[in-house]
């Protein structure tokens, strides 16, 4: 089995180092370098080869989200695993959304982490224990929510829009402008755009009024 070259980008010194010292004692893995600084991780982000990258959310300068998405740009084809203490949904959808590859919290075991890294390192998407609860109770009651409001205003739930439509008719429900949207998801404006007039097609609606009323009776956002 080929060893697994990984480097580490996080601004916790301590646990970098206790990090390095645990993965170069196991056979199989190979730290090839870590970085506490993603700013300056960037500027020599072609110096740093690695087969997988621990990224940390919570960095100063820029975001392990913003991080993840320039190395992206940077390399498509970048393997990134999320690597952080945040269990909260709208991390782990901003890091899927800016390209990681895979979520696990550090609480993790070794067992599982090191699972994850050879998951990633093989072309493969990984969630931890952990993360996979929290979308599975984020699912069960989204669903449970979209079938009471839905039964209580006596409609249908939605079934037109994309997965995608509906993250932006969220947005615009929320008045945040073009540039903000694509911002957030991580996509050009341009493509806001086209799922912007799709959304008005579909929906009927004459106004970004129109959009919000449209959405709450969908259930897709409340007041």
């Amino acid at each position: 089995m080929n060893n697994v070259s990984v480097f580490i980008i996080d601004d916790h010194k301590l646990f970098v180092e206790g990090l390095c010292s645990l993965l170069s004692d196991l056979q199989g893995f190979e730290i090839v370098g870590f970085s506490m600084n993603p700013v300056d991780f960037l500027e020599q982000v072609d110096q740093h080869t690695a087969d997988v990258y621990l990224v940390d959310i919570n960095m100063p300068q820029l975001s392990g989200v913003q991080l993840t998405g320039k190395m992206k740009e940077y390399n498509p084809n970048i393997k990134i695993l999320a690597l952080t203490m945040y269990d909260e949904y709208e991390y782990v959808e901003k890091m899927i959304m800016a390209g990681a590859s895979g979520y696990i919290l550090k609480s993790a075991s070794i067992q599982e982490l090191t699972h994850a890294i050879r998951t990633v390192a093989e072309g493969s998407k990984f969630l931890g224990s952990d993360i996979q609860e929290l979308l599975f109770n984020k699912v069960e009651k989204s669903n449970a929510e979209l079938f009471t409001r839905s039964f209580a205003n006596n409609i249908e739930p939605d079934a037109t829009l994309t997965k995608r439509e509906v993250e932006i008719l969220i947005l615009i429900s929320k008045e945040l402008t073009t540039q903000q949207i694509a911002e957030e998801l991580f996509i050009s404006e341009r493509t806001v755009e086209t799922h912007r007039k799709n959304i008005f097609s579909k929906t009927k609606a004459k106004s970004v009024i129109g959009l919000s009323r449209y959405a709450e009776k969908n259930g897709y956002i409340s007041v």
